[in-house]
């Protein structure tokens, strides 16, 4: 196993993508600290690490919040008394907030909130963790951004969001060349169209408020449009099929493996050939 006695710590892992990489890592050998915002899936993505023989951790956490990153930051090193790796994976839509009427209050709450939930919680964590990494003089950081910080995708993605991935793509190169004395490797994974909750929930719309998709099942439509059948929607993939979550995990055990000690500062597209850049 590549990762054997390695102890990584993967945010937002209770459901979809982040439980997926939480899994590929603990088949390879690693022990796996679990966080999610809420308590009931983090234990089950625990129960899930330790069935496959790995020790583990569950902390819920919100990671938009500074004292409970370092919260998390600390019962890793108190409970494993070191960490080896980290994948930043919180994102997505941005946190509801209380809002007044108005066009530009609503603009205001949707920018700070994707902020908040994508690029904030990733640049805190990375930053709580840094220290421990370069007092070892050896570490492993993938963030996750998205192939929507490459490409605009209209109609499909919204404009806070997509500035946001790109925003974690160019922090990653940045803070790459900030670590490399230290022997820390930091690269960024760039999922591509994955059938999780967000996507359930943006078929689900699709199929109600596009007329040509009116009475569709959200599923069906998901995978036609992923094959091709819709190409004026610009996101059909050239292997015509949809990625999984446990896609984005082989990816990143191979970047925080040894295999890619010499790979640093790069954003890799897991997306089936969607975006050449």
């Amino acid at each position: 196993m590549k990762l054997e006695g390695k102890v990584a710590i993967v945010t937002g892992s209770g459901r979809g993508l982040g439980r997926g990489i939480a899994l590929c890592l603990a088949e390879e050998g690693a022990d796996i600290v679990v966080n999610s915002l809420h308590e009931e899936t983090t234990n089950k993505t625990t129960a899930d690490v330790k069935a496959l023989g790995r020790k583990t951790l569950a902390i819920a956490a919100d990671m938009t919040e500074s004292a409970q990153i370092a919260r998390v930051v600390q019962e890793t090193l108190d409970t494993f008394g070191k960490i080896d790796i980290l994948v930043s994976n919180v994102g997505g839509a941005a946190k509801r907030k209380e809002v007044k009427t108005g066009f530009f209050d609503e603009i205001i709450a949707e920018w700070d909130g994707t902020y908040e939930q994508n690029l904030k919680s990733t640049v805190l964590m990375c930053a709580a963790v840094a220290p421990h990494f370069i007092k070892q003089k050896s570490g492993k950081i993938v963030t996750i951004s998205s192939i929507a910080g490459r490409y605009p995708f209209p109609h499909l993605i919204t404009t806070s969001y997509g500035a946001m991935k790109t925003a974690i793509i160019r922090f990653t190169q940045s803070l790459a060349n900030d670590l490399a004395p230290y022997n820390i490797n930091v690269n960024c994974v760039c999922p591509g169209i994955i059938y999780t909750d967000a996507w359930k929930g943006g078929a689900k719309r699709a199929v109600e408020s596009i007329p040509k998709f009116k009475g569709m099942d959200p599923r069906e439509w998901f995978v036609s449009m992923m094959a091709g059948k819709y190409p004026e929607l610009g996101a059909f993939t050239p292997l015509g099929r949809e990625q999984t979550p446990e896609d984005i995990g082989r990816a990143v055990v191979f970047l925080v493996s040894e295999d890619a000690k010499n790979i640093t500062g790069q954003a890799l597209n897991v997306d089936g050939g969607l975006v050449k850049n």
